[in-house]
């Protein structure tokens, strides 16, 4: 029904991934919808972490509701292979996306390849994929990973309904965000919105200021950087993290701010799509 992509070109470390983990989490926790979350990362396993414990081998531990395990090579490069062939049904990727919370989040995981090469001959097909799971899911997330090639990024960009455009606090950031913003091919829509990752709400570049810096109409989004959250998404426990602390109410500790921004953000989106007039 609707597709939200993440996307940013900075350089350095913006916490991006673990960003829309926290979104896509919070989301299927707090709302009625049926939520897929689109990992693109070339040599990254950042995704699959959060969710799933590495096992004695150092692979991940993903089991179908029988409980036996399946290798991961079954994800994207399975489903490319039946999209290639016309085979498509209309649950198709539910059979070759990972189960969360039954029937609310679901992943689909990141390529297994580890050659470049290879890696751009599979991104193309993203673009096909959010066309397929738009039709199969209330709200779709993509993490853009940022060294993929121009014309696979600006083709997920332009199958999106929103574009939260990634940015950490600091002067040269927000100028990245407001190029980026100017050569979106969704600004002429005004479809995009702003998240600061890894937050720092001791920074004086806070959301008030950011706000304001970038000219934004509405209070940006934040999902501020957490120790526990991050010891969580190394050890497959982010979904354990996310409904411990949901119901907690103390504003001083860190973890329920956490909770708090990632439900705001949350809201901010469904508000946007709702400006746009977009069904989820």
């Amino acid at each position: 029904m609707a597709v939200v992509s993440f996307w940013g070109n900075s350089r350095r470390e913006i916490g991006q991934t673990l960003s829309v983990v926290a979104i896509g989490t919070m989301m299927a926790i707090e709302h009625n919808y049926k939520i897929l979350v689109i990992s693109t990362g070339f040599r990254d396993r950042t995704m699959e972490k959060c969710f799933w414990e590495r096992n004695k081998n150092g692979g991940i531990n993903l089991a179908t509701e029988q409980g036996k395990q399946i290798g991961l090579n079954n994800g994207i490069e399975g489903l490319i292979k039946i999209i290639q062939s016309n085979r498509t049904s209309s649950n198709i990727i539910r059979d070759y996306a990972k189960v969360v919370f039954k029937d609310r989040l679901d992943i689909l995981l990141s390529p297994t390849t580890t050659d470049p090469r290879e890696y751009n001959t599979i991104s193309p097909f993203y673009k096909d994929i959010i066309k397929l799971a738009d039709k199969e899911y209330d709200l779709v997330l993509v993490d853009i990973d940022k060294r993929m090639e121009a014309n696979d990024k600006n083709a997920i960009l332009q199958e999106s309904n929103l574009v939260m455009v990634t940015l950490k606090q600091s002067v040269e950031s927000i100028e990245t965000a407001r190029i980026l913003r100017e050569k979106n091919p969704a600004s002429r829509n005004n479809n995009i919105m702003f998240l600061s990752g890894k937050y720092d709400f001791d920074s004086k570049y806070n959301t008030k200021n950011l706000t304001r810096f970038l000219k934004e109409p509405r209070e940006i989004s934040a999902i501020p950087y957490n120790k526990l959250y991050d010891e969580a998404a190394m050890e497959g426990k982010v979904a354990d993290f996310f409904l411990k602390y949901r119901g907690f109410t103390d504003q001083t500790d860190r973890n329920v701010r956490l909770i708090e921004e990632a439900k705001r953000t949350c809201d901010n989106i469904i508000y946007k799509l709702q400006e746009l007039n977009i069904r989820t």
